[in-house]
């Protein structure tokens, strides 16, 4: 797992499918092995399984040729397209015909989607294995986002000019923002966990070298992780961080209620936390360059027609059109040509929002259902953090909770799922969050 992730992130994303197949094949096969240790299952849920194979279900019906009555009845503007194309070809109109717009396109996307799930079900697997030790199953995502966060802050040093002025930096990536979303998965994870180590440290009154050498080290990973954000120049990635630390900060005090935490002030200086964190952040850290960029977008000839916010409205329509049954997964660019008006001559492969590309190629009802596995994943998460204070893994909970937050923030403006190596990272860090291996209790505390 570790390896294909490794291997996804370094090849640019895998972003270019003949670079992620070698990363897909580590994939299933970690699946096929994991699903082998029969004595070491995790407790069977079906939620997990009725979810995803639902999901999975919808973007294979896309491919399953159709007839074309049923085509012209459910989606009525894909068969127009089908049709007016096989008259000027000269092909018969009986000629059965599937829903997706572009059906290798479809499978191509599926390449990307399969071997993702696998991942989720590993993950699940690796954090049951390791329950009372669930970090051996982070570790391997926290040390990629790391090493890639280094990567980047070297090519900062780099490509700093003689008058101090730097280009934004990318990592292994194509694009800076896909590498600001890796880092901003990872920096909540390194945080939590050095904060982890030193309750667990202080509780035990441990006073010794080695935790704190793992602080130090986790504490750096952070903040290589938070300055490699900063210096990628990704404005929407900037934001996400702090959105990720604004709404993970109020939901930690939420989990107190109803306990005693000891002194007024302390449950005061709990509620502060989300003010003043995100400030120091906003204050101490971007750079000039990061700061001219949102200057840019404030000015109103940054704000022009080719903007995000034109591709956004071209997107409904194109939802509007295929809102039962969807364009088809990875079909976007090809049925977003008949709506659009943004950019004539150049294009658009992405909505650069996932949620509405996600519903512009799978249709309202396949929406739903990602909606669904989305909202069960967080609910997930959130009840450990808010009902489940005293189990062992509660603080990787709010890691974990933080990550998804900040990742689901991102998605606004981008299209970070699409990357084959962060829907890897955000699949493996969500099959852990619904793992029954994080929802396990002390003995001494039952």
């Amino acid at each position: 797992m570790g390896t294909s992730l490794t291997a996804a992130v370094l090849l640019q994303g895998g972003v270019y499918p003949q670079e992620w197949i070698w990363s897909a094949l580590g994939l299933s096969l970690a699946a096929l092995l994991a699903l082998a240790i029969k004595n070491s299952r995790a407790p069977s849920d079906p939620w997990a399984n009725a979810f995803m194979g639902i999901v999975l279900a919808w973007m294979l019906l896309q491919l399953v040729p159709l007839p074309p009555a049923w085509v012209a009845r459910i989606a009525p503007e894909n068969w127009r397209a089908v049709a007016a194309a096989r008259a000027m070809a000269g092909v018969k109109q009986s000629a059965w015909v599937s829903l997706s717009v572009a059906p290798p396109a479809t499978f191509e996307r599926l390449l990307d989607v399969v071997p993702v799930m696998a991942a989720f079900v590993v993950a699940r697997e690796m954090a049951w294995w390791w329950r009372g030790r669930i970090w051996v199953a982070v570790a391997p995502v926290l040390t990629v986002a790391f090493t890639e966060s280094l990567l980047g802050l070297i090519q900062f040093y780099f490509l700093r000019g003689a008058d101090g002025e730097t280009g934004s930096v990318s990592g292994s990536y194509v694009n800076r923002d896909h590498f600001a979303g890796l880092l901003e998965m990872g920096f909540p994870l390194a945080v939590i966990l050095a904060i982890s180590v030193w309750r667990k440290t202080s509780a035990n009154f441990v006073h010794s070298l080695g935790p704190a050498l793992r602080i130090s080290l986790l504490l750096a990973a952070a903040a290589s992780l938070l300055i490699g954000v900063v210096v990628s120049q990704s404005r929407m990635g900037f934001l996400s961080i702090l959105a990720g630390v604004e709404i993970t900060t109020l939901v930690v005090p939420l989990s107190l209620a109803g306990t005693n935490t000891g002194f007024a002030w302390r449950r005061a200086a709990l509620w502060a936390v989300p003010c003043v964190i995100p400030l120091a952040i906003i204050v101490l850290l971007p750079t000039r360059e990061l700061l001219l960029r949102f200057a840019e977008t404030a000015s109103t000839q940054d704000v022009a027609k080719t903007s995000r916010v034109e591709i956004w409205r071209d997107t409904l329509r194109l939802i509007g059109a295929y809102k039962w049954t969807g364009a088809g997964l990875g079909a976007f660019e090809h049925g977003f040509y008949h709506y659009k008006v943004t950019a004539p001559v150049n294009t658009i492969d992405f909505a650069h929002n996932d949620y509405l590309q996600i519903l512009a190629e799978l249709g309202i009802p396949g929406g739903l259902m990602v909606g669904a596995l989305a909202v069960w994943i967080a609910s997930r998460t959130l009840a450990v953090v808010l009902w489940m204070r005293g189990t062992r893994n509660w603080e990787l909970a709010v890691g974990l909770f933080a990550s998804l937050a900040t990742i689901a923030v991102h998605s606004l403006a981008d299209f970070n799922l699409y990357i084959p190596a962060n829907g890897l990272t955000l699949a493996w860090l969500s099959g852990i969050a619904v793992s029954p291996g994080l929802r396990s209790i002390d003995r001494n505390q039952r």
